[in-house]
């Protein structure tokens, strides 16, 4: 195995899902943990899908989180009281429609206009999750869902479940990484450096960044029906536009652009609010001045961090010019195509 494929960013994540619950409960958290992380870094997946490779700034993905939870919890109450595969299927097909409705909308408007559009749609639905009591429950949620049973599979048992979660993790991970590095995920790439140049040059941006919009709307509300049965509980708190903040603010720290970055941001923060919640309530006001630390000091997160720590131990490779390294010399011979031809041939001259 070569030194490039061990550094594969996919075997990377998968020796790190193995690994996870081990470490954590070597730091004193549970299996639990684990779990909610795996499920928040899949989220961090399909969002740097949007905003790292596509450049659009959504502040309003907590809502497909929160409307697939809710989806899966009324389906199996009042639907499919005895399945678990239905509800799930259900709430990722709503998160996937939801997705080519708003963007469809959203989409119409470009740069701070999408991201406000975003914003005031996951405003709208969490004031009408929450005040509808008797569908929702509201400040109260839904409870009383069960993890049903699958064929030779005790998803009860929290490591069997931390390891079908991670499973899935992995898959959507793998089908990210396909979709960035094939020619789609180019076109991605040229619509977030340069729109106005990828539509001279023929693309319908419009259809690529709905394509991007709708499935990291999916892969978002996957998330949330894995956290409802994780929790087994649903309420509108995920709906919130607070949540949808926590959602970029662990893109950013992790590293946007990067395809890792994300899922190391979602287990910074998740670790970082586990311990500091041990000690204090305002958690947030230091998560927040770490945030602006990273704004300011480190764009790339923590992936730019290491990076920078990493420089001084890798190779340099000098990118600037292709040419600027080939020596030029009087004595060389001229190739072939221009030494068979007569001095002073002067063809294509006047």
């Amino acid at each position: 195995m070569s030194p490039r494929s061990i550094r594969h960013p996919l075997l990377i994540l998968a020796l790190a899902l193995i690994a996870l619950p081990w470490l954590v409960t070597i730091a004193g958290y549970t299996w639990g943990i684990a779990t909610e992380i795996a499920i928040f870094a899949m989220v961090g997946l399909g969002f740097n899908l949007l905003l790292g490779y596509t450049g659009l700034l959504s502040f309003g993905h907590g809502m497909f989180f929160g409307l697939a939870a809710y989806c899966t919890a009324l389906t199996q109450i009042h639907w499919f009281p005895n399945s678990a595969l239905l509800p799930f299927v259900c709430a990722v097909l709503l998160a996937a429609i939801l997705g080519v409705l708003v963007g469809f909308l959203a989409l119409r408007r470009r740069g701070v206009y999408f991201s406000l559009l975003t914003l005031a749609f996951t405003a709208l639905t969490f004031y009408v999750v929450f005040r509808w009591t008797t569908f929702t429950g509201g400040e109260n949620g839904l409870s009383g869902l069960a993890r049903k049973p699958l064929p030779g599979i005790d998803v009860n048992s929290d490591r069997v479940f931390y390891y079908l979660v991670a499973a899935i993790v992995f898959v959507v991970a793998w089908f990210v990484w396909r979709v960035v590095h094939s020619p789609l995920g180019s076109v991605l790439v040229a619509i977030r450096e340069n729109e106005q140049r990828a539509r001279f040059i023929g693309y319908p941006a419009d259809r690529y960044k709905l394509f991007a919009f709708t499935i990291s709307a999916a892969i978002t509300g996957l998330a949330g029906v894995l956290s409802v049965f994780h929790h087994r509980f649903a309420s509108a708190e995920p709906i919130s536009v607070a949540f949808s903040g926590e959602l970029l603010a662990m893109v950013v720290i992790g590293g946007m652009r990067s395809f890792l970055g994300p899922a190391l941001g979602a287990l910074f923060f998740i670790l970082f609010r586990e311990f500091l919640s041990i000690w204090t309530e305002n958690w947030l006001l230091y998560f927040g001045l770490l945030f602006v630390g990273f704004i300011v000091y480190s764009p790339t997160g923590l992936v730019g961090v290491a990076e920078t720590a990493l420089a001084p131990f890798r190779k340099r490779v000098d990118e600037a010019a292709a040419m600027s390294a080939r020596e030029v010399s009087g004595d060389a011979p001229l190739p072939d195509a221009l030494a068979n031809r007569k001095a002073g041939d002067g063809q294509g001259m006047s």
